[in-house]
């Protein structure tokens, strides 16, 4: 359906009235110790949407320790010395037992003790390990949250960065910066081998017995032979096992500090009142040393398709990926926009084409800055194929739409109507809450500065037919290819 020029005119009228508007609330700060604060006042309810990010991601860790990131995120949220202890001087005698016995069983593995030894070693350090349990108080951080009526309490961790989200009444705004200034200064690792437990119960669901998650591990360890972005987020088995505490704890402090964080709040704000009480409990967190000089390797340009087939117990899938540059080149907001061409909603042309039409697929989706956007990254196809249909069906299907990218022209119209859309998104972006916590966050840390979320629309705006062609030719060339294909196990 074709969208009429007054919906187009008003969308439009919309996204420049409201970067407008938040140009003009949004205060930023920053403290003496580097951590950067970003507040944006929005009064609709009594409610404050808070984004903690740090500089700090999966592509950050050293080799062997891959998926640390992610683990002490977990342990992030086991409280302090304050909070989380029935008895901080007794639990911290019973955590030191529990790395001593888990040090004299690490040895005997390591000698190939006999049988008997390691089982009363592994018994003792158990044993240990309930009796530091004993005196930690279940979910005391989680609890403390949710009785001051804390809603989407969270962390994540990506490739490029790590952030702490949470929803709380205005009235409790000194709460939160009390707490994540302790976690920042006194933070306790309890419970971290039970923890360590559940990041490997969280790689069997999510990578070795999740067809997508064991398809997506190693279709990134095809496309990327030098880059972190090739190797597993949340580590692997390997590397799980093998996690002890006072690595994660090293890692901690070296590199979570207000210097290497932005703060974002977003809602019942008063700024100029309410940085006092910010200054007062993160002021007091002391500045750490600067990232350090960029040790990641660049990825090597790739010149000759490269293709991988994985058996599972599922029905087949398909990743195909593209190398690609990131923000802030010009070509990356373009290939944004041929995202939107290809995959946007059923009208788009890979749903007309592969789904609707020639029905080879069940689904097929994109994604323009996988798997994170720090550094240069890849243009993802996801596709089902849909049976009696085949890969190579899937493929043919696949490279005939990006042929026609490459030799004609998009029309105004649909290039018209992929840009409202685009728009739109533009406008759910900026309209608040947890969303635009992290979108300005991020931005601040990653992109140049916050205010740079206000000039893309206007970047998406100035695309032209003829810069998607060139991209289209520049980067969807067969050596520049990357093919995953998972088939059914026989």
């Amino acid at each position: 359906m074709r969208l009429k020029p007054l919906v187009l005119a008003l969308v439009l009228l919309a996204s420049l009235g409201l970067a407008q508007n938040l140009r003009e609330r949004v205060r930023l700060y920053t403290l003496e110790n580097g951590l950067r604060v970003i507040m944006v006042p929005d009064r609709t309810a009594p409610v404050i949407y808070f984004n903690l990010l740090s500089d700090y991601g999966g592509v950050d860790e050293p080799p062997g320790l891959g998926g640390l990131a992610h683990m002490v995120e977990h342990m992030a949220f086991k409280g302090t010395q304050s909070i989380g202890s029935r008895d901080w001087a007794k639990e911290q005698v019973a955590l030191q037992a529990v790395e001593t016995a888990r040090d004299a069983l690490d040895a005997a593995r390591k000698r190939n003790a006999a049988k008997e030894e390691l089982d009363r070693l592994t018994a003792a350090f158990n044993k240990a390990r309930e009796e530091a349990q004993a005196l930690q108080q279940d979910s005391g951080f989680d609890d403390l949250f949710t009785r001051n009526g804390a809603q989407g309490l969270n962390a994540s961790t990506g490739y490029d960065r790590t952030n702490y989200t949470v929803a709380l009444p205005s009235n409790r705004l000194e709460l939160y910066l009390r707490i994540y200034a302790d976690v920042l200064l006194n933070p306790v690792f309890r419970s971290f081998y039970e923890e360590a437990d559940v990041v490997r119960e969280e790689r069997r669901q999510r990578t070795e017995n999740d067809p997508n998650g064991f398809l997506l591990e190693n279709f990134l360890a095809a496309a990327y032979k030098v880059h972190p972005y090739g190797r597993p987020l949340i580590g692997s088995a390997e590397e799980i096992a093998g996690y002890r505490t006072a690595a994660a704890l090293e890692l901690w402090r070296a590199n979570y500090h207000p210097n290497r964080m932005v703060l974002a709040m977003v809602g019942d704000l008063e700024p100029e009142r309410d940085i006092a009480l910010v200054r007062k409990y993160f002021g007091a967190v002391p500045r750490g040393p600067n990232r350090p000089a960029n040790p990641i390797p660049a990825e090597p340009p790739q010149t000759a398709e490269r293709r991988v087939t994985v058996n599972f117990n599922a029905q087949p899938a398909m990743l195909i990926g593209f190398h690609k540059p990131t923000y802030p080149s010009r070509e990356a907001y373009v290939l944004d926009i041929v995202d939107a061409i290809l995959t946007d909603g059923r009208t788009s042309r890979l749903f007309r084409r592969m789904v609707t039409q020639d029905q080879v697929a069940a689904n097929v989706s994109s994604s323009s800055g996988s798997p994170g956007i720090r550094f240069p990254n890849m243009f993802l196809f996801s596709i089902q194929p849909r049976a009696p249909k085949t890969p190579e069906d899937v493929e043919k299907a696949l490279y005939e739409e990006l042929e026609k990218l490459k030799t004609e022209l998009v029309s105004a119209e649909e290039l018209q109507k992929v840009k409202a859309q685009t728009r739109v998104g533009y406008l759910r972006a900026l309209a608040g809450g947890s969303g635009l916590a992290f979108n300005l966050a991020f931005y601040e840390m990653f992109l140049g500065g916050w205010a740079k979320v206000l000039e893309e629309e206007q970047i998406y705006a100035s695309v032209t037919a003829e810069e998607i062609r060139e991209v289209a030719r520049k980067y969807f060339t067969p050596e520049n290819r990357t093919v995953a294909i998972l088939l059914p196990r026989r």
